[in-house]
């Protein structure tokens, strides 16, 4: 048996996951990546227990990255700080096996090269830093890169993100972005700063998780929660998108703190604090997007993963929870598989689709809706297109106790291996384990 060789395009999350849960499988990968990561950059992202078990079995250092435990959720109104919903999990790990964390994304990233460059088990990954691929055939495994050069690989896994320069040639038709009508914006502000000041202290003096304010009048979430080891304080404020945003989609485009608290004028004065804490370069803005669910995640000898396959809105702190998901079944999928053997390639693939497809678009489709998801008009009947596992309520709390059940109680791995020891002849249901 040779070992399979997989080409990985781009280095974020969901590109360095694959890459380490190939590499634990016995593949020798190689990761083509445009970007040098001179300059890292990133907010918060928080990883809830479907995809921290996953970080737990590859041995990821929590510590090191400065990860914080996400115990509890609450909801307030904006205007007047009234309490509108709150729960509280500091026992999640004993029910799901596996902890909720939140993290600076930077740290994260980091935490994952390691995984993939450093010692471990199988290869170390090859990453390839300011290499443009420029294109890919799916169904003869060859990665085009800028400057001419074409390489051969017996596995191709697209992860370029979400404004995907690759996923038209995946799909074989146009697969256009699709503009939301909502913005974010985004800071970090010392958690020093924030304690120092009796009326915030008061806001995050009980478990750490979800501090949020919602407007409705504006239609604005306002979510934030600690990173770096309770060092800053993340925020994320979700808005319809006003004039000039959307115009740039960068990640990094920036807004005056004036323009923030404009928009935020129906908050009490105390979370407005927060945004006058930052500093005046700190707020940063872009537009959010979505797509049409994809039907496969598979072609060929290729499969799309990430932002690139299911690019969502950040309403349940899912998008790269889902992707590191997806590396652990493409881990359990290809170990001890003949790279040569393009048939078992192939059928591997089918298998990993029929597990991603209902649990990537799940989510997805839940995440684009809103909090309140399955109340509304029409989507549940697009999510049961893909899935057909258990659903919470209608109406239940995000983060609640049913919510968490289905989006969060899921182990890709044993998953995976079900599916190995009796492949599915239908369309999976993608439910918790």
């Amino acid at each position: 048996m040779t070992a399979g060789t997989a080409g990985i395009v781009g280095a974020g999350i969901a590109g360095l996951s694959a890459a380490i849960g190939l590499r634990r499988a016995g593949w020798d990968v190689e990761v083509f990546e445009r970007s040098q990561f001179k300059n890292e950059i990133g907010a918060a992202i928080s990883v809830p227990p479907n995809a921290t078990r996953v970080l737990d079995h590859w041995g990821f250092d929590f510590a090191r990255a400065g990860a914080v435990p996400n115990q509890a959720s609450r909801f307030s109104r904006a205007a007047d700080l009234g309490v509108l919903l709150y729960t509280e999990y500091p026992d999640i790990r004993e029910q799901m096996g596996a902890g909720s964390w939140s993290f600076h994304r930077v740290d994260l990233h980091r935490g994952l090269r390691e995984l993939a460059t450093g010692e471990g088990e199988g290869s170390r990954v090859r990453v390839r830093l300011g290499c443009e691929v420029v294109g890919v055939d799916c169904e003869g495994g060859e990665v085009r890169l800028e400057g001419g050069e074409v390489v051969k690989k017996d596995l191709v896994v697209i992860a370029d993100g979400a404004h995907s320069h690759l996923i038209e040639e995946f799909t074989g038709s146009p697969s256009e972005l699709l503009r939301t009508g909502r913005s974010i914006y985004r800071w970090l502000v010392p958690m020093d700063d924030v304690l120092a000041d009796a009326d915030l202290r008061a806001q995050y003096d009980g478990l750490p998780g979800f501090i949020s304010w919602r407007d409705p009048a504006k239609d604005i979430m306002w979510v934030s929660y600690t990173c770096r080891g309770g060092k800053m304080l993340n925020n994320a404020c979700v808005h319809n998108t006003q004039a000039g945003e959307g115009d740039e989609d960068l990640w990094h485009s920036d807004v005056t703190k004036e323009k923030v608290l404009a928009m935020l004028d129906n908050f009490h004065a105390t979370p407005r604090k927060i945004v006058q804490i930052a500093s005046e370069d700190g707020i940063k803005v872009h537009h959010l997007f979505k797509r049409q669910a994809l039907t496969t995640f598979v072609r060929g000898r290729a499969a799309i993963v990430g932002d690139a396959a299911h690019v969502m809105m950040p309403t349940h702190a899912a998008g790269g929870a889902i992707a590191i998901e997806s590396a652990a079944s493409l881990e359990v999928l290809f170990r001890g598989v003949d790279g040569g053997d393009a048939g078992l390639v192939r059928e591997r693939l089918q298998l990993f689709d029929r597990l991603r497809i209902p649990r990537c678009n799940l989510t997805m489709l839940a995440s684009n809706a809103g909090p309140l998801w399955l109340e509304v008009p029409g989507v549940e009947e697009e999510v049961r297109r893909f899935y057909a596992g258990p659903l919470p309520p209608a109406g239940s709390f995000p983060w609640g106790d049913q919510f968490r059940e289905v989006l969060f109680n899921h182990d890709e791995f044993k998953a995976a291996e079900a599916a190995l020891a009796e492949p599915p002849s239908g369309q999976g249901q993608g439910g918790g384990t």
